[in-house]
């Protein structure tokens, strides 16, 4: 009996063991992993779309799906202001909610913060903006200018006292540790590069607690 008991337990271990380093293989940016490349990625799930990008800020990753179907996962960093929602320009949060990119650019030199490339969100959003006008942090000006914006797509607002110059980029090293953009969502210059050219302006941003 105890025999039995003890092999069931060393499976249990073996199998939780495996799992884990499943787990973060399928993560890009780990260390000790060979990662494949978004494009082989693509190819072997017969799509060349990405379609939604989702931000996990308790896991610490952005995920890329094609129509719901799961592609590939980065890990990522964000704002210094710690957790929670941005609420106003300065608080260094990432902001949480519904967005888009806006805008796409590929820097060269690279930057030594945001790296080589960035993708600017549509933040603040009308959520944003709803709570702003309530608060007393911008007019009603200014909110009906954030709806309309995303009513055609645009760049909403981006200098108001709700903030703005929220975006994705690389940049990411290890010198600067955890969580130290100003509100941004940052990736390693390679795991963005990974990825840019197979997202479009418009393409949806989720980014959720």
């Amino acid at each position: 009996m105890m025999k039995d008991k003890t092999e069931l337990v060393l499976l249990i271990v073996v199998a939780c063991s495996v799992m884990f380093i499943a787990g973060i293989y399928m993560l890009s940016g780990s260390p000790g992993t060979v990662e494949k490349p978004l494009w082989q990625v693509l190819r072997e799930k017969n799509t060349t779309t990405v379609t939604k990008i989702v931000v996990d800020k308790s896991e610490g990753t952005l995920s890329l799906y094609a129509r719901n179907k799961w592609l590939k996962s980065y890990w990522v960093e964000f704002g210094e202001g710690g957790a929670g929602d941005k609420q106003y320009a300065g608080d260094k949060k990432t902001p949480e909610g519904n967005f888009y990119i806006t805008e796409k650019s590929v820097l060269s030199p690279s930057d030594k913060y945001l790296g080589s490339r960035w993708m600017r969100l549509s933040y603040p959003n009308i959520e944003d903006a709803d709570r702003g006008l309530r608060q007393g942090l911008i007019d009603r000006y200014t909110r009906d200018a954030v709806v309309a914006a995303f009513s055609s797509g645009k760049t909403p607002p981006q200098r108001t006292a709700l903030g703005g110059g929220i975006g994705i980029h690389g940049g990411d090293k290890p010198e600067f540790g955890d969580n130290w953009t100003w509100g941004c969502i940052a990736l390693s210059n390679s795991n963005v590069e990974d990825f840019y050219n197979y997202v479009a302006v418009g393409i949806p941003v989720v980014i959720q607690k």
